[in-house]
C-alpha cells in the first residue's frame, strides 16, 4: 500500500474543495443553456397559438362593442325626436369603428346644432362639414352615441 504524505493529502483536499464549487458553477451554466434553448423552442412552437388566442380575444371585444351599442334604427328614431321640425335627415350611417355619420338638411344650421347639443344621445356628435343644397344647408355630423 502507498502512503500519502501530509502535503499530498492536504493538496488533494484543497483540490476537492476548489473543484466542488467550480463543478457546481459549470453544471449550472450548462443547465441554464439547456433551459434557455428549451424555452426558446417552446416559445417558437407556441407563438402561433398565442397569436391566435390574442386575435380571438380582440375579435370578441370588437363583437361585444358592436352588440352593446345601439342599432342605427334606434339612433335614427332618437334623431327624429331631436331634430327641429324644418330639418330633414339626408343620410345616416355607421363607420367600421362604430362612429355615427349623419347629413341633415336644415334652413337654419345653428338651430339644428343647438337642438342636437340639447339631446343627450347626440352630445358627442361634432359638426364636421356644411354645404349648400337647393334651399337648405346640409350639415354633416360625426361621432359616437351612447
Amino acid at each position: 500500500m502507498t502512503q500519502w504524505s501530509d502535503g499530498g493529502v492536504a493538496a488533494l483536499v484543497a483540490a476537492l474543495i476548489v473543484a466542488g464549487p467550480l463543478l457546481t458553477i459549470a453544471g449550472a451554466k450548462l443547465l441554464t443553456v439547456q433551459q434557455r434553448v428549451a424555452a426558446k423552442r417552446i416559445e417558437r412552437d407556441a407563438a402561433p397559438r398565442i397569436a391566435a388566442a390574442k386575435a380571438a380575444t380582440e375579435a370578441r371585444g370588437q363583437i361585444d362593442a358592436v352588440l352593446r351599442r345601439p342599432t342605427l334604427g334606434s339612433t335614427i328614431e332618437a334623431l327624429a325626436r331631436a331634430l327641429p321640425a324644418d330639418a330633414t335627415l339626408v343620410r345616416a350611417g355607421r363607420t367600421a369603428q362604430g362612429a355615427v355619420e349623419i347629413d341633415v338638411a336644415a334652413a337654419d344650421p345653428d338651430k339644428l346644432r343647438g337642438a342636437l347639443r340639447r339631446a343627450p344621445a347626440f352630445m358627442r356628435l361634432r359638426n364636421t362639414g356644411q354645404r349648400q343644397a337647393d334651399t337648405k344647408m346640409i350639415v354633416t355630423f360625426a361621432g359616437t352615441t351612447p
